[in-house]
């Protein structure tokens, strides 16, 4: 199943359509403000298996999750730390994942075995879309082979990817840059991975907000 995403879903069926595809525990390739991904339903356990077969991605290689807002957020990790709402309220929705403690109960899959979970809110007006009509948090993994370079356009996902996922969405080229990883640990926080939010950036921010309390 193909569908050409240019901004817009065409009519509320193709939002239905999406949200019946991940409810029913198929898999998508689909656009974020950063690269395409593939996702499923996150508490799906069978699907987001495919998605590890799928990659090639070993087991205890942890994924990123998509979600609504700060309540959906709230369903998947154990506590939101201050410094955590600090970013969330200046970065959210954008391209800064966080790295939390997971609540218990969710997959292992899901955590690589860690306990903890990655996690952002994508400004991206597609997923905005299907979050109206599907109420779980999404897989946000790179429609890539674990280690090579992530797709910003369907056509640098290789075919034996798009051959095996039950919709694909394409909305052209996208984005370029991934997202910025950080883990919000007790202790502070820890850099993952310098993405399309620099660090610099993020330094500021909470240098500002901390000097005013």
């Amino acid at each position: 199943m193909f569908i050409r995403f240019d901004g817009t879903l065409k009519d509320k069926d193709e939002r239905r359509l999406i949200a019946d595809y991940l409810g029913s525990g198929k898999v998508i390739i689909y656009p974020t403000e950063t690269v395409y991904g593939i996702g499923c339903d996150a508490f799906n356990e069978t699907a987001v298996g495919r998605i590890f077969e799928i990659k090639q991605r070993p087991e205890n290689k942890p994924l990123i999750l998509l979600v609504r807002d700060v309540n959906m957020l709230k369903d998947i990790v154990a506590e939101i730390p201050s410094v955590a709402q600090q970013l969330i309220t200046a970065f959210w929705p954008g391209s800064l994942t966080l790295i939390f403690k997971a609540k218990p109960g969710i997959s292992k899959l899901l955590t690589g075995g860690t306990g903890r979970i990655g996690v952002r809110q994508s400004p991206h007006p597609l997923v905005a879309s299907i979050f109206q009509v599907f109420g779980n948090p999404l897989v946000s993994t790179s429609a890539n082979i674990s280690s090579e370079p992530p797709a910003v356009s369907i056509k640098d996902i290789p075919t034996f990817i798009t051959d095996k996922v039950d919709l694909i969405i394409d909305a052209g080229i996208i984005g370029s840059t991934p997202s910025t990883v950080i883990d919000v640990m007790d202790s502070g926080i820890v850099y993952r991975r310098e993405g399309a939010i620099k660090k610099t950036s993020i330094e500021r921010l909470l240098y500002d907000r901390n000097k005013t309390v």
